[in-house]
């Protein structure tokens, strides 16, 4: 009879601990979720942030200049291997999308706010220095056997046939 406080004891500490395992630590500051057994790295986010914008709400985006005049709008954004934003890509110029170049510039350099839960987008730049500047280019996705800047050399693509 005296070993049954100690059996009883022994599983309340094995049921709680396993109970403990299976629970989700609360929702963090970056509205992730980590699992309290393993206290790793989050493994999904739950919700966005104030400070955090969606690539679809600023596609399409106008962005306006120092004046608050229109210098283009967002028609992309540049990510890099980590995941950052690295760069916005602004339509310029042209009319009605005939005539307009794209311009690259550092993601750092728009400012962005929310007025009435709408994006507003500043670039610190006049109209005349995005038209001046250099065109931004996408990689070719098709393979190149010479190689540049933007393409890296790779051999032509060859199937071999299939075996019968």
């Amino acid at each position: 009879m005296k070993m049954m406080p100690i059996y009883a004891a022994t599983a309340a500490v094995l049921l709680s601990t396993t109970a403990m395992a299976q629970t989700a630590a609360p929702t963090g500051t970056m509205g992730t979720t980590t699992t309290a057994a393993t206290g790793m790295a989050p493994t999904f986010v739950t919700r966005q942030m104030a400070d955090q914008h969606m690539a679809s709400n600023l596609i399409g985006t106008a962005v306006r200049g120092p004046a608050d005049e229109n210098l283009g709008e967002i028609n992309d954004l540049l990510i890099d291997r980590s995941g950052n934003v690295a760069a916005v890509v602004i339509g310029v110029g042209g009319f009605l999308g005939i005539g307009e170049k794209d311009v690259a510039v550092p993601f750092q350099t728009v400012e962005m706010t929310r007025v009435d839960g709408k994006n507003r987008l500043v670039l610190r730049k006049t109209k005349d220095e995005l038209k001046n500047a250099p065109t931004f280019t996408e990689m070719d996705a098709t393979p190149s056997t010479t190689g540049s800047v933007n393409r890296p050399a790779t051999p032509p693509a060859t199937t071999a046939p299939v075996a019968r």
